[in-house]
């Protein structure tokens, strides 16, 4: 540290060794001799911490006595008696210029002394925050530091990570945990995520933190299978004490079933960080007069989790999916002041984006704003200065107006004043303090100022429209009649069953007909009695809708049953002969043009999508038959690769087809949205989707897989694949006109995205009078109209996250880093006398100790 004031605060771990001739004087370095030492250094004065000493071969002159208690040796069972001696009982000695000691002598156990220093390191003030970051196997983006920094900065951490897909939340939480460990301010870790991306927590812990924590997957615990486990003959599971765990890794649809919740409640000692992942989902069901009475059993979890946590980590890309309220909860959940109940929360951005709100109003906006200041600190001038554009003296004044408890001085704003006091409560909000978020739009901009030491990639978005063969028309119609009809003759009780198949039907031809074949196939053979092949695809089923209640495979097997007694054998039976009739899909052709071009156009490999894994089954046979690509797939089968045989598939692991794909071994990964979460790919630069889901957003998930920091790619191609003449293509069409839809992620529009499914279902089951095109113009019109009503007002969580917060204060430097851990390494001194290391490239070693009975990486 260059400061008198730093060198005081770490006066007990630090020694200085000052330079004033040909003799070395080492100076203790308590509180007096700091300020003798500062005013009377040299320009050779110099200052080492301790790994630098080290290295320096400087330890050697530590004398045995007057260490710090924290370096000073474990003493030996004979000499524990007795009081420990604490820094101030030790006697100053009389100033002295010592001998240095001949180098044969060893002054001091040196592995003890380095090895303490290591273990403290990282509870060091200042530098100590940094150990975690420094030590670990990955490097930050500047704005996964500064999220980093604003969570353990303010500990116990409170924040929701809002980040668009693929920018990096899951590093930013990870480096956070690593440093609380280590430094011991974190010994209860609580990881709730979903199902499909627990394996993902689990293994980017690992391989970039080196945090090797379990998964419990309800019955039992499951670590990551190693060498270094094997050899130390510790187990890869465990059957009982899940909750007992110090950190573990769990799914949050399981934890929010009631007997679960239970444990978490009542059995469970609190946590010190809680992270929920995909935090969106803890949400209400309803927008309606009684919402409360509608918060899903999530929501209800995290409400009561709350109080049992010192830290809370909220991870979604969308944290409002249909109304600002969603957002209001997630922030409830982190600690809002008491003024902002969900009544004033939502009043506030109304009267904010009123271009010239009454007195009330400015009262009431006000009284919100010095809420936020008791609760989080006051407006900086600076800050003021920036967010008004007014002078110093303006800002100042207008910061005394809103500050002050009486009416009068802001009734004496000017309309300019008044225009810039808005602005300025609007940019002083919980949000502000609460949520960290980035944008790819943002961090483009900070990419070209130098900020980013990589630019973000660019989307090349392209729609084909292609139009179905006589036959596919005919059927596609045959279909929709038939799903309209059995929807309009359904009984008011069954409607809700009937209604959820009848969409699967409609999502499915929209697929592929291949896929409806299959369905069909199902279908019959569950009204035979069979009905374990009916549930056999029932989780891809599930609705698209965020919003939709049904989120339980139980409850998708509940309607599929209770849905039988819709369907007509015989009508099924038709549309079943006349779906084994068609051709393959007339899609597959320019699925295979798409394919070539990329190729040409420098996209080695590419990533197909589909919704279903019929869908990926046809076009992984008929792309082996007929097209000259390497192949794997990727559903919720797992990974598959092509066997030997040339005719089958063979099973590999999820990490083995990740690695397989990333070496290069294929050259198109055929997947389903199953791989939409947890497959980071920035090597490869192409999506194809074969066909579009309904909402959205999870086709922002797919592209969301290579559209990622560090993509290899400046500029990314994503291909969407539309039949003509489908309610869903027409809706898509108007997005990309008006939005500019998968080019950017708009999220003020994320409520109208969201309502997507709901609309695209209920013109597909309605019958309307103009028929199926009179439905399509419909939706369209709604769609449109409501757009236009989001893009001119509403709530903007991104106008509300202040973006002058990238900017990344300096940090001091860490007292260790990785070249100070392989100098150690590289000490027989200083490593323990029973290790045996091999070298195996740069920076990696094996290792063997007494015990084991080989060596580990």
């Amino acid at each position: 540290n260059e400061t008198p004031a730093g060198w005081q605060r770490n006066w007990e771990s630090v020694h200085v060794y000052a330079s004033w001739g040909p003799e070395l004087e080492r100076v203790r370095t308590e509180e007096e001799n700091f300020s003798r030492l500062w005013a009377n250094r040299s320009p050779r004065l110099k200052v080492l911490d301790v790994p630098s000493a080290v290295r320096q071969d400087l330890m050697r002159f530590l004398p045995k006595d007057d260490l710090p208690r924290r370096l000073q040796p474990e003493p030996s069972a004979g000499e524990r008696e007795g009081p420990a001696p604490r820094m101030e009982d030790i006697p100053e000695r009389r100033e002295s210029t010592p001998q240095p000691l001949p180098p044969t002598q060893t002054p001091v156990d040196l592995r003890t002394l380095v090895w303490r220093f290591i273990e403290q390191a990282p509870s060091l003030p200042g530098g100590g925050a940094q150990v975690g970051v420094a030590t670990a196997a990955v490097e930050p983006w500047p704005h996964q530091a500064r999220a980093f920094q604003r969570l353990y900065a303010q500990w116990p951490p409170k924040l929701l990570l809002a980040d668009e897909v693929g920018l990096g939340k899951t590093i930013q939480a990870g480096m956070l945990l690593r440093q609380a460990w280590l430094a011991g301010k974190a010994k209860r870790i609580l990881i709730l995520a979903p199902k499909a991306v627990l394996a993902q927590w689990q293994i980017e812990l690992r391989e970039k933190f080196n945090l090797d924590w379990p998964i419990y997957d309800g019955k039992a615990l499951r670590w990551l299978p190693s060498r270094a486990r094997q050899v130390l003959g510790e187990p890869d599971s465990a059957s009982s004490g899940w909750h007992e765990q110090p950190a573990v890794i769990v799914s949050s649809q399981l934890m929010r079933r009631q007997e679960r919740a239970a444990v978490l409640l009542e059995e469970a000692e609190p946590w010190d960080v809680i992270v929920l992942d995909e935090a969106h989902h803890a949400r209400r069901r309803s927008m309606g007069a009684k919402r409360e009475d509608r918060t899903n059993a999530l929501l209800r979890l995290m409400r009561a989790l709350k109080d049992r946590t010192e830290g809370l980590l909220l991870l979604t890309a969308t944290p409002m999916q249909v109304h600002p309220i969603e957002t209001w909860d997630l922030l409830d959940l982190l600690g809002l002041p008491a003024a902002w109940s969900s009544d004033a929360f939502l009043r506030f951005f109304k009267d904010a984006e009123a271009p010239n709100p009454s007195a009330e109003a400015m009262e009431r906006l006000a009284l919100l704003f010095r809420s936020v200041e008791r609760a989080f600190g006051e407006v900086s001038r600076e800050d003021a200065e920036r967010i008004t554009a007014l002078s110093r003296l303006h800002s100042g004044k207008l910061l005394r107006a809103l500050r002050d408890d009486s009416t009068i001085p802001r009734r004496q704003l000017t309309a300019q004043e008044r225009r810039a006091a808005l602005a300025l409560m609007r940019s002083n909000t919980p949000i502000r303090h609460l949520v960290s978020r980035h944008t790819r739009q943002l961090l483009r901009r900070y990419a070209k100022a130098g900020r980013l030491g990589s630019p973000i990639a660019e989307r090349d978005v392209e729609d084909r429209f292609l139009p179905m063969t006589a036959e596919e028309q005919a059927l596609y119609e045959a279909v929709e009649t038939y799903i309209s009809n059995a929807y309009d003759q359904a009984a008011a009780a069954e409607r809700s069953a009937v209604g959820f198949v009848m969409t699967v039907y409609r999502r499915r031809v929209a697929s592929s007909f291949q896929a409806l074949r299959r369905t069909f196939e199902r279908r019959l053979a569950a009204m035979d009695q069979r009905e374990a092949a009916l549930l056999e695809y029932a989780e891809e089923d599930a609705p698209d809708d965020e919003l939709a209640d049904v989120d339980e495979s139980d409850d998708l097997e509940r309607l599929a049953r209770d849905a039988l007694v819709a369907d007509e054998r015989a009508q099924i039976v038709a549309l079943l002969d006349r779906a084994r009739a068609l051709p393959p899909d007339s899609k597959l052709a320019s699925l295979k043009a798409v394919l070539a071009e990329l190729r040409e156009q420098g996209y080695g490999q590419a990533m197909v999508f589909t919704q279903f894994t019929d869908t990926m089954d046809f076009l992984r046979d008929a792309l082996r038959r007929e097209a000259d690509a390497r192949l794997m797939c990727f559903s919720g089968r797992g990974g598959e690769v092509p066997a030997t045989d040339g005719t089958t598939w063979r099973q590999v692991g999820r990490d083995d087809a990740k690695r397989r794909f990333r070496e290069g071994e294929a050259d198109v990964l055929l997947c389903t949205d199953a791989a939409a979460e947890g497959l980071n790919f920035q090597f490869c630069g192409a999506v194809v989707n074969y066909d579009m889901p309904w909402n959205p957003m999870r086709v922002e998930q797919r592209i969301g897989r290579i559209d990622r920091l560090g993509q290899a790619h400046p500029r990314i191609r994503i291909v969407n694949l539309h039949y003509e003449g489908t309610v869903e293509t027409d809706v898509y069409r108007a997005l990309r006109e008006r939005i500019q839809l998968f080019e950017t992620v708009v999220g003020r529009l994320q409520p109208i995205l969201a309502q997507l499914p709901g609309a695209i279902a209920g013109a597909v089951l309605a019958k309307t009078a103009g028929g199926p095109d009179a439905a399509r113009r419909n939706a369209v019109a709604a769609l449109e109209r409501q757009t236009a009503e989001a893009q001119a007002a509403g709530f903007d969580l991104d106008a509300a996250v202040d973006a002058a917060e990238l900017d990344l204060p300096p940090a001091p430097p860490s007292p260790l880093t990785m070249d100070d851990l392989e100098q150690v390494i590289g000490r027989p001194d200083v490593m323990p006398p029973d290790a045996e290391l091999r070298p195996l490239g740069n920076r990696e070693y094996a290792l063997r100790m007494a015990g084991m009975t080989d060596f580990v990486r």
